[in-house]
């Protein structure tokens, strides 16, 4: 599992990921704010982005969803219960699905209301475990994270 984490830069503090598989360079952008860094990352290292997952509903998780979406024919990928919230869900998630992003990388969805009611994070159950949980990547193997 090949992790980006992309700064927005705004007044919120966010951060969007991209997480690719390095066997096919299939890549799943989380909460897209900036959607012209995550396409620029995506394309300058040769990744495909062909999911994009909002961890909730905010403005500043899903207001790049359109763009990333258009430009790269993605699937959009939520919390079952936020379909009145983001518009466009393709896939409904709930606790204990998996997110695949190409051959080798799986990420277990968790329901984990609480910031709002229709949150998900998802774990990295790898060699170097990774909780993406919305704004912030919790990474068991770097020091800082």
């Amino acid at each position: 599992m090949i992790v980006k984490q992309i700064w927005t830069g705004n007044a919120y503090r966010n951060f969007n990921y991209l997480v690719a598989c390095p066997e096919t360079g299939e890549a799943l952008a989380i909460d897209p704010l900036d959607y012209e860094k995550c396409l620029h990352h995506a394309g300058s290292e040769g990744w495909k982005i062909t999911q994009v997952l909002n961890t909730h509903h905010h403005g500043d998780h899903i207001g790049g969803n359109g763009k990333v979406i258009d430009a790269t024919g993605a699937k959009l990928l939520a919390h079952a219960g936020a379909g009145n919230a983001i518009p466009g869900i393709d896939i409904g998630l709930n606790a204990g699905d998996v997110v695949k992003v190409g051959s080798s990388v799986d990420l277990e969805v968790l329901d984990t209301p609480g910031h709002t009611m229709s949150h998900v994070c998802l774990l990295s159950k790898t060699d170097n475990p990774s909780l993406f949980c919305g704004d912030t990547l919790f990474n068991a193997g770097v020091a800082g994270a």
